[in-house]
């Protein structure tokens, strides 16, 4: 699969299907590999584009400031590279920051936009627990394995229920998740970028149609940030996911796909 050079960086990206084109760009410290329950359903329908942000996968890993605007670009270079003029764009988590940012300054290229899990971010956005906080803050430090990374952050990922009756679907994204493990410091260069973003003042000019989804049991990215998302960005659409929590891809997979399928050819 193709790796173009954009930004000092090469950028690794995937195209799978026919139709429609639609860019799916992924959360903190995940590279593509974790669309793996929604490219195979979704590339049904559309011409899905999937790419590892800087940082993780196959992209390069540089040990510089990162910023959702830079990553905004990076994400604007693989519509370039794709040959795609305009796309339909679904982000989340981290994400949703990068497609915020991408439908904010390049509207011409977004046909319309679906923000999972994410938040406007700035002085508006509703923190998690202290415990989780000081848990996402400790992964760029801790002496532990990705796997064991992984583990120990899964009750702040997942919904409580949702991880004690379905153990081997969480184990099915950790595995994919650690493929290509995130170095500490470019796990931190994200963050760092997470921490940082805010479009709280500017989302009220997002024009494309939107689809806001948020479970209402994200720890992470609590509830009320989807809300206040689907509030300020005009006509939004809003879907809760019951009982989800932030890895509503995996708890609600299939209520999610059709979703967005419906979401997208109404537009």
């Amino acid at each position: 699969m193709p790796i173009f050079n954009a930004n000092g960086v090469d950028l690794y990206y995937e195209v799978h299907g026919e139709g429609e084109p639609l860019l799916l760009i992924m959360g903190l410290s995940l590279s593509s590999k974790s669309w793996f329950r929604t490219v195979p359903v979704l590339s049904k329908h559309f011409k899905v584009i999937v790419f590892d942000n800087r940082g993780t996968g196959r992209s390069s890993k540089p040990n510089s400031p990162y910023s959702i605007e830079l990553m905004a670009e990076d994400a604007r270079d693989v519509l370039d590279a794709a040959e795609v003029d305009s796309a339909h764009v679904y982000g989340i988590s981290m994400g949703g920051m990068i497609a915020q940012r991408l439908a904010l300054k390049y509207p011409n290229r977004i046909r319309s936009l679906v923000l999972g899990c994410t938040t406007s971010g700035g002085v508006n956005h509703v923190q998690p627990g202290a415990d989780v906080s000081m848990l996402m803050l400790s992964r760029g430090t801790a002496n532990a394995t990705p796997e064991e990374m992984a583990w120990a952050t899964a009750p702040i990922l997942y919904s409580q229920a949702f991880l004690e009756n379905h153990k081997g679907l969480v184990a099915e994204d950790i595995q994919r998740r650690i493929e290509i493990p995130i170095p500490p410091y470019a796990y931190m260069r994200q963050l760092q970028a997470c921490l940082t973003h805010d479009t709280y003042e500017e989302i009220g000019q997002i024009e494309a149609p939107t689809l806001v989804i948020h479970g209402d049991e994200d720890r992470l990215v609590p509830y009320e940030n989807g809300l206040t998302l689907a509030k300020k960005i005009p006509n939004a659409e809003f879907l809760t996911v019951p009982g989800a929590g932030h890895i509503y891809v995996t708890e609600a997979i299939d209520l999610v796909n059709d979703k967005v399928i419906d979401f997208i050819q109404k537009q």
